[in-house]
């Protein structure tokens, strides 16, 4: 992502956030939920219990920016956090991981990560 859309897509962020809560206390994670293990016979049927269980997750935090939704290579989303709401994650047992987004970087010296807060 260029850093102009990074910028824009922060500065939209902010401008929703609910009152009282500033967009410093909110920090970019990627959220990835727990792999259900139960077979289901199609493909839609599939998605349809994932998509379940990232409202259900998102349900524990009904404030956060939601910046994208995974479906493919993970099961879960980003959004901006306060510690809060990260904690409250952390603790759900629909959750996987929590992690800080990173922006990876490729050049000839090799690959670095660079958290969003740095940037």
């Amino acid at each position: 992502m260029s850093t102009i859309r990074l910028s824009l897509a922060l500065l939209a962020a902010a401008s929703v956030l609910p009152a009282g809560v500033s967009a410093a206390q909110r920090q970019p994670y990627i959220v990835q939920l727990c792999v259900q293990l139960t077979p289901l016979p199609d493909a839609a049927q599939r998605e349809a219990q994932r998509e379940a269980g990232r409202r259900t997750v998102l349900a524990l935090v009904p404030d956060a920016t939601v910046q994208y939704q995974y479906t493919a290579a993970l099961n879960g989303f980003a959004a901006l956090l306060t510690p809060a709401e990260v904690k409250r994650l952390r603790a759900s047992p629909l959750v996987a991981r929590v992690s800080p987004s990173t922006e990876e970087h490729v050049n000839d010296r090799g690959a670095r990560s660079v958290p969003d807060a740095q940037r």
